[in-house]
């Protein structure tokens, strides 16, 4: 006979488990919408939605690429600076080609700063994972430093300049709607489906989750642990270079101060959204959901009239909260051994 409360109990058990592993991103999402809808009703309304939809898109792209280095086992605060080299770089080089094609600029040249981008941001990234896989070195402090270094490098080719004014085709990303959605938007969803099928789908992907979740275990497995570490920090790189060049287009200017803060917003979200701080675990979809929360928490607040310097402290305690979630989830629990006395009784007969 069946016991249809243990049944039940059961099940109901595992719901709350998934969704205290896997569910919080969304609970907490649908709290702050509902939240600010009551405080103000224009929250709500079809131009905020455009505008928070819209203003995300290059966060979303970013967290693409924290999502692979995260769930590989790292860490990389150097994304921020890394995304001022990148944008910084690409102006003045639009500015060349510029003075160079009599002030023409076409999407000939929009590939050419799209590939350097990408390619410099490659670099910066592959760097970063040679000094922590070849020295054996803790990658918070490893990224920090090179941000330090990319942040120097950074102001003195810009000399601390605040440069704007781009070519309209550059900022056709932004500017350029399809279906009532700037064509950014939609670079954000492809990245989302890309990320989530290299990481799901792909030998690479289940490698790096291997060396996230046992960096010993996948390279006794033949794993190469160090040559996937370093290439979760290139992708990265990259990933968070494409943002920077859609960053550029949305705001029309750029200087040594246009990117840090981005890799905050995106750790933040990504740990709401429950990729792992230890690694080894995570899905892109909570990613975007965190996302989203930290951009509500921003646009929510503003429309409250709760001042913009309160948000600091708000992701800063958001930031505290989610990695002591993370710690507290993923703490490993005791194990109570049940000693069955009638299993040993034959046993004990054996030995009298």
């Amino acid at each position: 006979m069946i016991n249809t409360n243990q049944s039940f109990g059961a099940r109901l058990k595992g719901a709350l488990s998934y969704a205290w592993r896997e569910g919080t991103v969304y609970i907490i999402l649908a709290f702050l919408i509902i939240m600010f809808s009551i405080i103000n009703p224009a929250f709500l309304s079809r131009r905020n939605i455009y505008n928070l939809i819209s203003e995300s898109s290059y966060y979303v792209i970013a967290g693409m690429g924290i999502a692979f280095v995260m769930i590989g086992g790292g860490i990389d605060l150097s994304v921020g600076y890394e995304m001022a080299m990148v944008s910084t770089t690409s102006f003045l080089l639009t500015q060349k080609i510029l003075e160079s094609s009599g002030g023409v600029f076409t999407f000939g040249h929009m590939l050419i700063i799209l590939v350097w981008g990408i390619v410099l941001g490659f670099v910066m990234g592959l760097l970063n994972g040679l000094i922590v896989t070849k020295l054996k070195l803790f990658p918070l402090i490893v990224t920090i430093a090179t941000s330090e270094v990319f942040k120097g490098v950074c102001l003195t080719i810009t000399n601390a300049k605040t440069y704007s004014g781009l070519p309209e085709v550059f900022r056709s990303l932004y500017t350029v709607k399809f279906l009532g959605m700037p064509i950014d938007v939609y670079l954000a969803l492809l990245c989302v489906i890309l990320a989530w099928f290299v990481l799901n789908k792909t030998h690479f992907g289940r490698d790096v989750l291997a060396v996230g979740g046992n960096r010993e275990c996948a390279r006794l497995s033949g794993i190469k642990a160090d040559f996937i570490q370093a290439m979760t920090f290139a992708i990265t790189g990259a990933v968070f270079a494409l943002a920077a060049l859609d960053m550029m287009a949305h705001q029309n200017m750029t200087s040594a101060n246009s990117g840090p803060g981005t890799e905050f917003t995106c750790l933040t979200a990504a740990i709401i959204g429950g990729i792992s701080f230890m690694g080894g675990k995570g899905n892109v979809v909570g990613l975007v959901a965190g996302i989203f929360v930290m951009q509500i928490i921003s646009t929510g607040m503003q429309l409250a009239g709760w001042g913009i310097y309160l948000q600091y402290a708000v992701k800063g305690i958001i930031l505290l909260g989610a990695i002591s979630f993370d710690a507290i989830k993923n703490r490993p629990r005791p194990t109570v051994r049940i000693h069955n006395d009638e299993e040993k009784k034959p046993e004990l007969e054996a030995k009298a």
